[in-house]
């Protein structure tokens, strides 16, 4: 959970508390995963470059898939 917690806070740049990281409904993987078969969840644009998390506009809890 710590780890997370991390990840949270510097995907986003911004302070994210133990209780709101816990009351968080933010999924790390999508539903559909299933196999290893299943399409990747965040794929690159036409140029190959993947999203990048910015610090201080990503938000805490945004979903990248």
């Amino acid at each position: 959970m710590t780890a997370i917690l991390g990840r949270m806070t510097n995907y986003s740049g911004q302070v994210v508390t133990w209780d709101e990281a816990m009351a968080s409904d933010q999924k790390l993987v999508p539903d559909d995963l299933v196999d290893f078969n299943s399409a990747a969840p965040v794929l690159p644009d036409a140029e190959g470059r993947y999203p990048v998390a910015v610090p201080g506009v990503t938000k805490p809890y945004e979903v990248w898939y």
